[in-house]
């Protein structure tokens, strides 16, 4: 009489060669999560200031009043910190400060990784007349995103007469975009 014996279980190599293989996949997966992270992130930024300027727009026009959009100090004055709190309130006598403390909506655009820069001539605020047209000299935002290994996602916000958004993105990470006018917008520090 023969002795059937039946092996259950791995190999040590199997198992060696499995636990390999689930490494390898852990490590791109959490490389993709993390970029997946970034990204998300910075389109929340981008998202959200999309949101505040036609909020902005919205309570101009509705309310016919001017509107400014910045961050503001403690003393309620703006500031061009746009990794502040950023603020959208009637200013009616266009003095840069809430009419009366008054303030429609605050905004915090800037998340852990991204960074918010203005291009404004020193301003530090943008401003909506009463039909919803910017009002003044435009400008533009900046926004930076560090991408961990991927580089830094960037893109370019510029406020048009219209008192619209319009934006460009940074396609090949590099922290850089060229203006279709030949100017050349960088994210600080790179």
């Amino acid at each position: 009489m023969q002795l059937q014996i039946n092996a259950r279980g791995f190999t040590l190599v199997e198992l060696v060669l499995t636990m390999a293989l689930l490494a390898i996949l852990a490590g791109i997966a959490s490389t993709t999560w993390t970029r997946l992270i970034s990204e998300t992130r910075h389109t929340d930024v981008i998202k959200n200031t999309y949101r505040m300027f036609a909020l902005a727009r919205s309570y101009a026009v509705h309310q016919k009043t001017l509107t400014t959009i910045c961050p503001l100090s403690a003393a309620l004055r703006c500031t061009d910190n746009w990794n502040q709190p950023v603020s959208v309130f009637p200013d009616r006598d266009n003095d840069k400060r809430p009419d009366n403390g008054r303030i429609h909506r605050i905004f915090n655009l800037s998340k852990s990784n991204a960074r918010l820069y203005s291009r404004t001539a020193g301003r530090g605020y943008f401003q909506l007349a009463p039909n919803g047209m910017s009002r003044g000299t435009m400008g533009s935002l900046v926004a930076c995103s560090e991408s961990g290994n991927q580089g830094i996602a960037m893109s370019y916000l510029a406020l048009n007469i219209g008192g619209r958004l319009r934006t460009l993105h940074d396609e090949d990470g590099d922290g850089t975009i060229r203006l279709p006018w030949g100017t050349t917008v960088n994210c600080p520090g790179t």
